[in-house]
């Protein structure tokens, strides 16, 4: 587990630790006063730490498929906002397209980087349309994500918001994936 102390020291540099241009003081546990040299303001920083707390997926479920590779849903977490995982089912469809990808990847390091390197498969999975609410009628909406990376090529991560509410008992998930039969899945809320 990181220490709230460990966050603000890799968001703002360690107490003490000058950076040019940039002072920080801890104040208390988790509050962090920053200034900028110039400004005519100080800004109170407060970090908290949320948990994040996986919800019981029984197993990865089949969402959709991308270029002739199946794509699973293999996890669902919520924290300050509904993560939701998806990947390659592995398999020969993913090791082919994997490959292919590296092969691609490598000419264009080869050619030392000019022009733009391929997409990563991840990034083909955000084709798949995906439908958040609860059983309070919430509807989310996608705020952020990644997909692909190295040794992580198939995966992308979504953040959903808002933040569920506490009287939410119930998530659902729906994938309507291009050419398949749409998807359900339902979560219970902690």
């Amino acid at each position: 587990m990181t220490s709230l102390r460990d966050v603000v020291n890799f968001l703002f540099g360690a107490p003490g630790q000058p950076v040019r241009g940039r002072s920080t003081e801890m104040l208390d546990d988790g509050v962090v006063q920053v200034e900028y040299a110039g400004d005519d303001h100080v800004y109170l920083v407060t970090v908290r730490q949320i948990p994040r707390v996986a919800l019981p997926l029984q197993g990865p479920v089949e969402a959709g498929e991308v270029s002739g590779v199946p794509v699973e849903l293999v996890g669902v977490a919520v924290a300050n906002h509904v993560e939701v995982t998806l990947d390659a089912a592995r398999g020969a469809a993913r090791d082919a397209a994997l490959s292919a990808f590296r092969q691609l990847y490598r000419r264009w390091e080869h050619d030392k980087g000019r022009g733009e390197p391929p997409s990563w498969p991840a990034e083909e999975i955000g084709a798949i349309p995906m439908a958040i609410s609860d059983d309070l009628g919430t509807v989310y909406r996608r705020h952020s994500g990644r997909a692909g990376g190295h040794g992580s090529e198939f995966e992308a991560r979504w953040s959903y918001l808002p933040v569920p509410s506490a009287q939410a008992s119930r998530l659902t998930l729906r994938f309507a994936p291009h050419g398949g039969d749409p998807v359900e899945v339902e979560l219970p809320l902690p």
